[in-house]
């Protein structure tokens, strides 16, 4: 089948994360847009699954099974890149240890936070700095992280919005320092259907569309490809240009009434 053609064609992108949830449907979606994109995540079925997927709609995917905690991994997924694609033009930063979303602060384990901060700031500057001198090169590029809509309502999320925060602040110091090199950082704030989502409402009773039914102007969680992926898409494309250092709710509309 050929290859997907679109205001990504040309463009080769790694996704992080890319299993499941935001990073699922943004690998889709800009696969759709004719973006070659590289699938980084830690267990190969779930990226293989995703990997036949894209093809089957004339998309062109190459699976990286790896751990973004680790720098080899951060290297390999690079070089990897460049290799198959010939360059990186985008990087979606979407991985993040889905252990212990919420809960107050008194009873966060040292070793989760640990794990909540190498796998969540350190990996997605680590994977920023990796990605920054082939962008450069190719005479810019565009970086789009994950932050998260607890930042605005922390209250018993503190330990992962405390991340999600720190991973905001830096983003707008790379759009800072980086934009004379045309490499553009942006972040989104994402309510989207996944495992991590379905467990943590789960403990607290509800499903997560029952969740995303309550306190949202929109009443639905997000839908990985349609309501994540595609703005995902818009953000590493040319059609936003003109568009860095700044955070993008793909919440429904919560995320300036909390």
């Amino acid at each position: 089948m050929a290859q997907a053609q679109g205001r990504l064609s040309g463009k080769a992108v790694i996704v992080t994360g890319a299993g499941q949830g935001g990073g699922y449907g943004s690998a889709l979606a800009m696969a759709r847009d004719g973006a070659r994109v590289t699938l980084m995540g830690r267990t190969r079925s779930k990226l293989e699954r995703v990997a036949e997927e894209i093809v089957a709609f004339g998309g062109e995917a190459h699976v990286y099974a790896g751990d973004v905690t680790q720098m080899r991994d951060v290297a390999g997924v690079v070089s990897e890149t460049v290799a198959r694609f010939g360059g990186v033009h985008g990087l979606v930063n979407a991985a993040q240890s889905p252990e212990f979303r919420g809960g107050a602060i008194l009873d966060v384990d040292r070793d989760v936070l640990s794990d909540l901060w190498t796998s969540g700031f350190v990996a997605t500057l680590d994977l920023m700095r990796a990605v920054h001198p082939h962008m450069a090169r190719a005479g810019g590029g565009s970086i789009v992280n994950f932050g998260s809509g607890a930042q605005h309502n922390p209250a018993n999320y503190g330990a992962y919005a405390s991340v999600k925060a720190a991973i905001h602040t830096m983003s707008r110091a790379a759009a800072l320092e980086w934009g004379a090199e045309n490499i553009r950082v942006n972040v989104v704030l994402p309510f989207v259907k996944s495992p991590a989502a379905d467990a943590d409402f789960g403990a607290k009773g509800m499903t997560s569309e029952e969740a995303g039914a309550r306190g949202r102007p929109l009443r639905r969680i997000g839908a990985p490809e349609a309501d994540i992926g595609r703005a995902v898409a818009f953000l590493i494309s040319d059609d936003a240009a003109y568009i860095t250092g700044n955070t993008m709710g793909l919440d429904g509309g919560s995320t300036f009434i909390r």
